[in-house]
């Protein structure tokens, strides 16, 4: 017997038993929830820690406060409503548009303001200094996923605007991440 083809099997039949005999289904369940990237990605330079609902968010020369709203409209299920203040400290007029604003998901989708009902399409409006817009806004998530982050991305304005991400958990407590 060739000792070469001896080590050979000693060291590939563990291998293929621990593979071959394994009992765990490698399709997901059902019941687990599945985690997705975020699509399009959240941008890098967003606080790494969200703020909370309720919280007046600092965007450079803008700032957001996004909260549940009191008494919404009433809309079809599905669909997620914020109330959402943007207010301007530019020197010079800028213009909000409804692709600035997104909803993720747990599982990595993103959706942008849309009309239904009463409630108009979030943006599409021009600040000048010192000037504020306050409106509900209006997300249809077209799946069974929760909503977990609202994302507000001024970076498209220039470099004195930035991202800023809020938790949609209002249970959510921010921890600073150990050093």
């Amino acid at each position: 017997m060739n000792p070469k083809r001896v080590l050979v099997a000693m060291l590939a039949l563990p291998a293929l038993l621990i593979t071959g005999c394994s009992g765990d289904d490698a399709s997901p369940s059902t019941t687990q929830v599945e985690i997705g990237t975020p699509d399009p990605p959240i941008p890098s330079e967003v606080n790494a820690i969200p703020f909370t609902v309720g919280a007046l968010a600092a965007a450079g020369n803008a700032e957001v406060l996004m909260k549940f709203p009191d008494g919404a409209p009433d809309v079809p299920e599905g669909y997620l409503v914020l109330d959402v203040t943007v207010n301007s400290g530019a020197l010079e007029p800028f213009t909000i548009t409804p692709e600035m604003f997104r909803v993720y998901t747990l599982d990595g989708r993103s959706y942008t303001p849309v009309a239904v009902g009463d409630i108009a399409q979030f943006g599409n409006v021009e600040l000048a200094t010192k000037q504020s817009y306050s409106a509900l806004l209006a997300v249809e998530i077209a799946t069974d996923s929760e909503p977990a982050l609202f994302l507000a991305d001024f970076t498209d304005l220039g470099d004195r605007f930035f991202a800023v991400a809020f938790s949609l958990d209002p249970n959510f407590v921010p921890v600073a991440p150990e050093e």
